[in-house]
């Protein structure tokens, strides 16, 4: 009879062992392997924290007209109209006019597209094309005043035609390749 009890009480502790602590105990083992992680995790993100808080600081150490020109240089934002006025206001210093321009952005296989879309590169290029008319020396110094310009800029065609018969204005074909920063936080 006391052969019986204890094969009885060591069948029910071996079967509370399999069906319940044995669970709990890899339960456990399953919570502590994801505290870890998540405590890496917090670390990971303490550490952004205090590096954007001293990137935030030094940021606030530069005076506000370098931040200006340093949106104008390469802007955060693809915004054709502005560009093209930002050229339009160049020309009319010089007594250029503008007869037309079109803006198309370039992918990153080197195709051109007119609808903007998000790429894998950090910037983005813009190519503007210009058709102006006026005399010699205003288009040259047009040219130098793109070139002196705070915004990067390439120019990828330059194509100059003389003026016909009687006309003194030249014709201007410009090809022009500017950047902007993309958002790819």
């Amino acid at each position: 009879m006391k052969n019986i009890i204890s094969i009885i009480v060591s069948i029910i502790s071996i079967a509370t062992f399999v069906l319940v602590v044995q669970p709990q105990y890899n339960e456990v083992k399953q919570m502590q392997v994801q505290e870890t992680e998540l405590e890496d995790v917090l670390d990971n993100a303490r550490r952004l924290q205090s590096l954007r808080d001293s990137l935030l600081e030094k940021r606030k150490e530069i005076p506000n007209s370098d931040i200006r020109r340093l949106e104008k240089l390469i802007p955060e934002s693809a915004d054709n109209v502005k560009l093209i006025l930002e050229f339009q206001q160049i020309a009319e210093r010089y007594d250029l006019e503008i007869r037309a321009a079109s803006a198309t952005k370039e992918d990153e296989n080197g195709n051109e597209q007119q609808a903007f879309d998000i790429e894998t590169q950090d910037y983005g290029i813009i190519t503007l094309d210009f058709s102006l008319s006026g005399g010699y020396s205003q288009g040259i110094s047009f040219l130098k005043d793109i070139e002196k310009n705070l915004r990067i800029t390439d120019i990828r065609a330059l194509t100059i035609t003389p003026p016909s018969g009687t006309g003194i204005d030249y014709g201007y074909e410009l090809s022009i390749d500017t950047y902007w920063l993309k958002d790819n936080i």
